[in-house]
């Protein structure tokens, strides 16, 4: 297992007009933690990682509303991977406010895809080389 911690700030845009984030941010939220997390832990981007072949579309996307984030509050992102990818990707988050209280929980599966064929396959060997010097049994 490994955990990944992410700071992001509500912009306004992001917001209703009483200040409190749009449901629909939260994938993005995601995105932005998980993105950064394989990017720590594995020293791979995304972009090589296509460039490479491979691509990582989202298959099912989860999403737990505690309490409001809202305007301007930096949040707190955290990815939580359990389980060693295969050809899925399962990652956990809880997203936490200035507070530190739990407003957040989602999940996110992803697939391994060949960029050509557009078929499931394994991870690039060298992502999995980077993430596995991070995973704690």
């Amino acid at each position: 297992m490994f955990i990944h911690e992410t700071k992001v700030k509500v912009r306004y845009a992001e917001t209703d007009q009483m200040g409190v984030v749009h449901h629909g941010n939260y994938a993005l939220y995601y995105e932005i933690a998980r993105t950064e997390c394989f990017e720590a832990c594995s020293g791979i981007t995304y972009e090589s990682m296509e460039a490479a072949g491979v691509m990582l579309p989202l298959l099912e996307l989860q999403s737990k509303f505690l309490k409001p984030a809202l305007y301007n509050q930096v949040l707190t992102v955290k990815c939580i991977v359990r389980d060693l990818p295969t050809v899925r990707l399962n990652v956990e988050y809880e997203i936490y406010n200035e507070k530190e209280e739990l407003i957040n929980i989602g999940k996110t599966v992803l697939v391994f895809v060949d960029k050509n064929s557009r078929r499931p396959c394994h991870p690039p060997v060298n992502f999995m080389k980077g993430v596995k010097k991070h995973f704690k049994a």
